[in-house]
């Protein structure tokens, strides 16, 4: 069983608790398990039967590691479908639509059994909900909202979910040996866009691996990936499946000569496909997913890369994030396309937790990380003890906590702290730790450290 199925459950069971009124303690345990397996590299299946290596890891006691064998084992978890005994599994969905909380969704359920999206639409829509207390008017139309893209996004996956698809299956190809030279992420997924319908790949054939045969034993080596449910095609130069959690995806197999063409045609959108279509036939060219060529004749033009297509159709290169029909074509031509943000223009981070509270790497270990990224600062915004659930500073350790912000003299970075906590205001407008107790050196501002 996978990570993510084993996480997905957790969640799943969290999210019940909560529509069911538990202590936040309580819900908090399977949510904080979740996140902790839905990122380990390691096989919690693997770990099941070996529970003092499995309590070792963070926030997995003995209860919990008791919960994840029973999971592994039987494929469910027994308190989740005891939940869901008392409300349909269609609750869950609500929790996806902004502005409704589990205190919220609990509230439609009791009052009026409403316990899918549908139910909540049909009650909004009779404006049954603006004089209910905690609702209004404004709640009840950004209710509808939420609706709508709800409804849009229905059956899409989020783009994190894609991409470790993507990356897996790529694992999966280059296992093959020599006859896949790159394997390249294409659609909703390479466009940057929040939600992915279906995933396609492009792979590109390595030279002399591009006969009908090399072509046929790398589609059959694809379609082993044990993450596969159903294989919908298999064609000359493509293979479709589904996999178990329900994504499509589409892998297409292609010489050198005709990935460019390909990449543009299958990263899309359709709109700015469209009209990159329209400008090459006003030019006197046709563009499809194998070449730009001659009307007259149909002699090949370009086709190898995205960027020889662009530069004969008289543009600059258009990066896939913003090939959406709303004006990149035109500013292309203009050369005044916007500067998009990458990585490399990330100067620090001002939101990070440390070990002592919630977090989960020691200020040293963030600061190192920080610096190799090539960030310039951090700021550490550890909480208070207003939320105790996430292990918040009190007086005593948030003061400990400050002498920590000793400049080290032995480490390769200089440090420039302003130590103090994520401050909380009381309803009573007083601080979450007076200001008594704030050591010396402590000012308002969040901790700071320049790397």
């Amino acid at each position: 069983m996978e990570n993510k199925a084993i996480a997905r459950i957790l969640r799943e069971t969290a999210q019940l608790l909560e529509i069911d009124g538990a202590i936040i303690g309580r819900y908090r345990s399977y949510e904080k398990a979740a996140e902790l397996i839905d990122g380990l590299p390691e096989s919690v299946a693997s770990l099941v039967n070996d529970p003092e290596k499995l309590t070792q890891l963070p926030g997995i006691g003995d209860r919990i590691a008791e919960h994840l064998k029973e999971i592994v084992e039987t494929g469910d978890y027994s308190l989740r479908k005891k939940l869901l005994k008392k409300y349909p599994a269609t609750i869950l969905d609500l929790l996806q639509l902004q502005s409704l909380g589990p205190k919220k969704v609990a509230f439609l359920w009791k009052t009026f059994k409403a316990g899918t999206v549908a139910d909540v639409e049909k009650l909004a829509k009779a404006g049954k909900l603006r004089d209910l207390a905690g609702f209004g008017e404004k709640s009840e139309q950004n209710i509808l909202k939420a609706v709508e893209v709800f409804k849009k996004t229905t059956g899409r996956f989020h783009i994190n979910d894609a991409e470790d698809a993507a990356l897996a299956i790529i694992a999966h190809i280059e296992k093959a040996g020599k006859a896949a030279e790159s394997v390249t992420p294409a659609g909703s997924l390479r466009r940057g866009k929040e939600t992915v319908g279906d995933l396609d790949l492009l792979l590109t054939l390595a030279d002399g691996y591009t006969s009908q045969k090399h072509v046929d034993a790398l589609a059959k080596h694809i379609l082993e990936f044990p993450g596969i449910e159903q294989t919908l095609a298999h064609g000359e130069n493509k293979v479709s499946f589904n996999l178990k959690n329900g994504l499509q995806v589409d892998v297409r197999l292609l010489e050198k000569e005709n990935f460019g063409a390909a990449l543009l045609y299958f990263t899309g959108s359709k709109e700015h496909n469209v009209a990159l279509r329209g400008r090459a036939n006003d030019m006197g060219y046709t563009l499809n997913e194998y070449a730009l060529a001659t009307l007259k004749g149909e002699r090949r033009i370009a086709g190898r890369t995205e960027e020889e297509i662009y530069a004969k159709l008289k543009l600059d290169y258009i990066p896939p994030e913003l090939r959406e029909n709303t004006g990149e074509i035109a500013a292309a031509e203009k050369h005044d396309l916007p500067h998009l943000l990458e990585l490399k223009d990330i100067k620090g981070d001002l939101q990070m937790h440390s070990t002592a509270s919630d977090g989960k790497n020691s200020i040293e270990e963030m600061a190192e990380a920080a610096r190799q990224l090539g960030h310039e600062y951090i700021a550490i915004t550890d909480h208070s003890k207003a939320v105790t659930v996430a292990n918040g500073l009190d007086e005593k350790r948030m003061a400990a906590h400050s002498r920590k912000f000793t400049p080290p003299t032995t480490k390769p970075w200089a440090f420039a702290f302003s130590p103090a906590p994520r401050w909380t205001f009381l309803k009573t407008a007083a601080w979450i730790i007076p200001t008594k107790s704030w050591p010396n050196s402590m000012s308002w501002c969040a901790p700071f450290i320049r790397i």
